[in-house]
């Protein structure tokens, strides 16, 4: 692959240099060879410097800016995102990693009709991992409006990310969901590929922002921000959504209310929590 097309990945990370060492050795081991790594540390304490320097020693692929204090999230990927030099771009959470195929298999699935390209993933948990297949296929703006079908990482061109503007930094949570609409807004369908090609892990004892009480907040404001989009059925979605995130136990009566043919399977789901 010593001609195809370089790939920027962008890892933010903050004081977890254990998980983010697996995150990182997940993307050197990429079959797909042209790659650069973009590690964007949002003002670690711990021993981050010393672990990315001993990569930055051994490879030659990989950048690492280092925010004087804490940014966020946000600010942290959209500060790779503008060093980036690679004509496409995806991303990996600290906590998380690549299955090895993943960008070989991202980059062939890749249409230029596309916004970008994503794919099914396994959650791993203290309980074991399971394969979660959710949304395969054509993903349209309507679909998306009414859950995150994508998930927390796509690949595109890396243009298309700079010209929806980034990542949106006022958001406290909901950020890659609210990405993923802008994305399709502008640039069309997406495509979700059957494959596992990502361990999104949570079976560490390290907070994830979707356990913090800030994705209540996130919430609402994607909610003002894009419920102009929203018809009947997306605005019942948004209030299943809701009820989820307040772990509030769905009755019959509300799951017969909301339930339409985009959010069926959520509906399904919240009532086998409730059992």
């Amino acid at each position: 692959m010593s001609n195809s097309p370089l790939v920027s990945v962008y890892i933010t990370t903050k004081n977890r240099c254990v998980l983010l060492q697996r995150a990182i050795d997940s993307v050197i081991a990429q079959t797909w060879t042209n790659i650069e790594i973009l590690i964007c540390d949002d003002g670690s304490d711990d021993d981050t410097d010393e672990l990315v320097n001993r990569y930055i020693e051994q490879y030659n692929n990989i950048a690492y800016l280092k925010n004087d204090y804490s940014r966020g999230a946000c600010f942290s990927r959209n500060r790779a995102i503008e060093k980036a030099k690679g004509l496409y771009i995806t991303g990996l959470d600290d906590d998380d990693y690549f299955l090895p195929q993943r960008i070989e298999k991202l980059m062939a699935a890749f249409n230029p009709d596309y916004a970008f390209v994503c794919s099914t993933y396994i959650r791993k948990t203290n309980n074991g991992a399971k394969h979660v297949k959710d949304g395969v296929g054509k993903l349209t703006l309507s679909d998306l409006l009414h859950y995150n079908r994508v998930g927390n990482q796509v690949l595109s061109l890396t243009e298309r990310f700079k010209q929806v503007g980034g990542f949106d930094e006022s958001l406290p949570a909901f950020q890659d969901y609210d990405m993923w609409v802008r994305m399709l807004k502008q640039f069309g369908c997406g495509v979700k590929i059957l494959e596992p090609l990502y361990v999104f892990d949570i079976s560490h004892a390290n907070e994830r922002i979707s356990a913090s009480p800030r994705v209540q907040e996130g919430y609402k404001l994607f909610l003002a921000k894009h419920r102009v989009l929203m018809n009947k059925k997306h605005l019942d979605s948004m209030e299943l959504l809701s009820t989820n995130i307040n772990k509030n136990n769905l009755s019959v009566y509300d799951a017969v209310r909301l339930c339409n043919s985009g959010n069926y399977k959520s509906v399904l789901n919240s009532l086998l929590k409730r059992s």
